[in-house]
């Protein structure tokens, strides 16, 4: 087994810093807490087992230049591509996270290859830290993935009872890393931290797709949707959300085309040039990205999009929770609720953790 302590994985994360090479972050605590390129491993908390926000923007950006423009004499027109991206060292993720960017993966690499996302994608090293507990807003388990999945991680660090941690190398870019650092690397037999929180699953993942492929008109969206404000902040926090529209702006001088974060969950996402919008309630939304999560896309790529992380529970400003609705529809499959074409029952839905 190999070993780092935290004394060398603090000179590991220093060491990267000082030799240029980005490192990116948890920082800061509660709902200010986020991922930020690092000065020091000392700005890092691990504490925090869920930033806020999540790390996709370090590859799909919120906001970004595809391309700028300006007009030169003779009727000439100079474009200036974004710079080729850095490298990054992305540390501190939990294993969900990383497991969400081979979902994305597919969406930018499966018809059109998106070049902003792919070539981020080649340039980085995932370093994840094991989940040691969870809390009642996570259900990964119930999407098919652990505390301690290793897709979509470089090299995976568990925690021991030493308080040091076990180096699992997965990938090439991984083991290109830890060569780089073997004298930082010991050998031993430490005892792994037990994993402390809910490991059973809440729903049955099998039994939801067939039902929402067959229940598309079901009464269970208007009751289910009402409190949704349509904000979008379960899109942006999510990992997997990807969704973003494309926006020109120039004056006289030149311009730029920029890619900007969108979300299913904004009344505008599909109003169409005639003024027609077919999803002109929030429910019709909210049921949009419940199909796509989990119907949808599995039809598609054959998997879920979801690794069920819990941001889009725990900042929803409206209490709403995915994972309640998610047991909802296991339970109609399964005929634990009754429910008929024309009446919604009662029972709908299980009260939010929050409340």
């Amino acid at each position: 087994m190999m070993l780092l302590t935290k004394d060398n994985l603090r000179t590991l994360i220093n060491d990267l810093i000082k030799k240029g090479r980005p490192v990116i972050g948890p920082m800061g605590e509660g709902k200010d807490s986020c991922y930020k390129p690092i000065g020091s491993f000392d700005e890092i908390n691990l504490v925090v087992p869920f930033p806020t926000k999540s790390s996709k923007e370090f590859f799909l950006a919120d906001s970004e230049h595809i391309l700028s423009y300006t007009f030169e004499e003779g009727n000439k027109v100079s474009v200036k591509e974004p710079p080729e991206p850095k490298e990054m060292v992305l540390f501190g993720l939990r294993p969900c996270e990383a497991a969400s960017y081979p979902i994305m993966d597919k969406v930018f690499g499966w018809d059109y290859k998106d070049e902003f996302y792919l070539k981020r994608r080649e340039k980085n090293i995932i370093i994840t830290v094991a989940c040691e507990s969870a809390d009642e807003f996570c259900f990964c388990t119930s999407v098919n993935i652990s505390p301690k999945t290793t897709e979509g991680s470089d090299i995976q660090l568990t925690k021991t009872t030493a308080g040091n941690y076990n180096v699992n190398v997965i990938t090439p870019k991984g083991r290109s890393l830890a060569s780089e650092y073997e004298k930082l690397l010991t050998t031993g037999n430490e005892d792994i931290v037990d994993f402390n929180g809910p490991k059973q699953k809440q729903f049955d993942i099998s039994r939801i797709k067939p039902w929402l492929a067959q229940n598309f008109e079901h009464p269970m969206w208007h009751k289910i949707a009402l409190p949704c404000i349509g904000c979008g902040v379960c899109t942006y926090l999510c990992p997997t959300c990807h969704c973003f529209d494309i926006t020109d702006e120039g004056n006289l001088k030149g311009g730029s085309r920029c890619k900007n974060w969108d979300a299913c969950q904004f009344a505008m996402f599909t109003v169409h040039a005639s003024g027609h919008n077919p999803r002109d309630t929030q429910s019709k939304r909210f049921r949009q990205r419940v199909q796509h999560k989990f119907n949808y896309y599995p039809d598609k790529f054959e998997r879920t999009l979801c690794v069920g992380c819990g941001r889009c529970i725990r900042h929803c400003p409206a209490d709403m929770s995915l994972l309640n609705t998610l047991i909802t529809i296991d339970k109609l499959a399964n005929n634990e609720i009754p429910s008929t074409k024309h009446q919604t029952p009662n029972n709908l839905q299980a009260p939010n953790p929050k409340t």
